[in-house]
C-alpha cells in the first residue's frame, strides 16, 4: 500500500500536498501520476484515501476523497518500560515497538542500565527516536504514533504505576509462567504497564520493590533471552493476550 504520513491540518486543508522527501519517491520511485490513487495517515488514528490531482515541480497536489479511522490499532494501551540499553540497540527497541502496536514507551534507568542519558544529548536521541517510529508506522501499516516518553528513574515509574490496569514485570528467575496472566482478571485490561530490564536484567531489589506495589513477576520462558530480544517476546505476549493478535485481521 502506498502510505504516506502528512499531519491532519494539512490533509484537511483545501490543496492537500506532498513535499519534500516523501514528494521525490512518488514522483522518482513510485513514478505516480495524476488520477493514481494513494492513502495518507495522519499519526491521529485517522487514514485518508486520495487521489492525485496535478504534479508540480516542488509537490504533489491531492485530492482527499474518503477517511476513515484505523484497523491497524491495537485495542489494548500497552506501555512497555525498558531498561535503558547501550549503543544503538534502544533504536531497534522503537522500531519493533512500534511494529508491534505498543501505545507508548518509556526508558527506564534502572541500576544496571549502563547508560546513563545526558540531558544535552536527549534531545537528539529523541529526534532520532521519533523519526524511527515514522518510518516504521509507514511499513508496519499503523496510523497511531507511539508516545515516546523521556527518560525515567525505576523507582519514579513503579510509583506512578497506580494510573494503570495491570502492571507486570519480566523477569527469569521463580517468576510465574505468561500463561498466568488472565486479561479477564483486570478491570480494564486495555490499560497495561509491562517492565523489561537493561542488560542483566532488574536488581533483586528492583523486583521486590515493584512486587510490593502489586507488579506481577512474570516469566518469558526457560531460556536466558536477550534484553531487546525480551522486549519483543513481551510485546508479543501481551497483544496476544490483550490487545488484537488473535484476532482476524479487518480492513477498512
Amino acid at each position: 500500500m502506498r502510505r504516506f504520513f502528512l499531519e491532519r491540518e494539512k490533509i484537511l486543508s483545501e490543496r492537500p500536498k506532498l513535499t519534500g522527501p516523501d514528494f521525490k519517491h512518488v514522483r522518482t520511485v513510485l513514478r505516480l501520476k495524476p488520477g493514481d490513487e494513494l492513502f495518507l495517515f495522519d499519526g491521529k488514528g485517522s487514514e485518508y484515501r486520495a487521489r492525485i490531482i496535478e504534479s508540480t515541480p516542488k509537490a504533489i497536489i491531492l485530492s482527499v476523497e474518503e477517511a476513515f479511522p484505523s484497523t491497524s490499532e491495537s485495542p489494548a494501551r500497552i506501555t512497555i518500560g525498558q531498561g535503558l540499553l547501550k549503543a544503538g540497540k534502544m533504536d531497534g527497541v522503537v522500531r519493533q515497538a512500534t511494529e508491534l502496536g505498543i501505545h507508548a514507551l518509556i526508558p527506564v534507568i534502572a541500576e544496571r542500565s549502563v547508560p546513563k542519558p545526558k540531558s544535552e544529548r536527549w534531545a537528539e536521541k529523541e529526534r532520532r527516536w521519533k523519526t524511527i517510529a515514522w518510518e516504521s508506522l509507514k511499513q508496519c501499516g499503523r496510523s497511531q504514533t507511539p508516545r515516546l516518553a523521556p527518560p525515567i528513574s525505576f523507582e519514579a515509574l513503579v510509583h506512578a504505576s497506580e494510573a494503570y490496569s495491570r502492571t507486570i514485570i519480566f523477569h527469569d528467575d521463580d517468576s510465574e509462567p505468561a500463561s498466568t496472566l488472565r486479561p479477564e482478571e483486570a478491570k480494564d485490561a486495555g490499560k497495561v504497564l509491562a517492565l523489561i530490564g537493561p542488560e542483566g536484567g532488574f536488581s533483586p531489589d528492583e523486583i521486590q520493590m515493584a512486587v510490593n506495589f502489586g507488579f506481577q513477576c512474570t516469566s518469558l520462558g526457560p531460556r536466558i533471552l536477550k534484553a531487546d530480544t525480551a522486549m519483543v517476546a513481551a510485546c508479543t505476549i501481551l497483544q496476544y493476550l490483550f490487545g488484537d493478535l488473535r484476532q482476524p485481521p479487518e480492513k477498512p
